[in-house]
């Protein structure tokens, strides 16, 4: 048994992970737990990556309040902190995946797929979750707090769904139902067709960089 390992038991599914070593066996509805984790350096990794995302945040909000108070050479060092922090976690993301999936990084379809997973996930049980723990503990303005961003989340899934769809089915950059607004995110040029054009006329950039006005693109 190691910290940080994560054990299962097989009757109720109950999981839990490793905090403190004894030299005691872990059970759970009268029988002993099994040790799922795999490769725990694995879990370290992307332990170390939610730790850095979240320093990342922190020194943000940090650096925002220090800005509010007049401390701007304060908040000039939280944001650089929350920089180096950004890329702490990059680093260990790439090599998660570098050692689990053998590349450092994922295709983008399947970037979106992970990602409407996760946000699927926070609209229907963990916010839903959170928000009747804080009702039935009194904290009725964290309970709406917490279905308010639920809310968003669902957004977000719907999103990332539109642009999924239209990374499949090529109409991403076209449209041969009717005219599209497609607008440079560099220069702000606009222009009014079924297709993004290949570049821009004004700034010369490729069409990667015109979005649709309509969806967001």
């Amino acid at each position: 048994m190691r910290q940080y390992e994560t054990y299962k038991c097989s009757k109720c599914g109950n999981e839990v992970e490793v905090q403190n070593v004894g030299g005691g066996k872990l059970t759970c509805c009268g029988q002993e737990m099994s040790c799922i984790t795999e490769d725990l350096t694995a879990v370290n990794l992307m332990k170390a990556f939610a730790g850095e995302s979240q320093a990342r945040n922190k020194y943000d909000l940090f650096a925002d309040i220090a800005q509010e108070e007049g401390w701007h050479a304060v908040a000039r060092h939280f944001r650089e902190a929350a920089e180096n922090e950004k890329w702490h976690a990059r680093a260990e993301f790439k090599a998660y995946h570098k050692l689990v999936d053998g590349a450092e990084t994922e295709l983008t379809l399947k970037n979106l797929d992970s990602a409407m997973a996760g946000e699927n996930y926070e609209h229907t049980t963990m916010y839903p979750n959170f928000a009747k723990i804080a009702e039935d503990e009194g904290h009725k303005e964290l309970a709406r707090l917490f279905n308010a961003i639920g809310k968003v989340e669902v957004e977000h899934e719907r999103e990332y769904k539109a642009l999924q769809d239209a990374m499949r089915e090529d109409g991403f950059f076209s449209d041969e139902e009717e005219e599209e607004i497609w607008v440079c995110e560099v220069c702000g040029h606009i222009h009014r067709g079924k297709r993004a054009p290949n570049a821009c006329p004004l700034c010369k950039v490729g069409k990667e960089y015109f979005k649709r006005q309509c969806l967001g693109l």
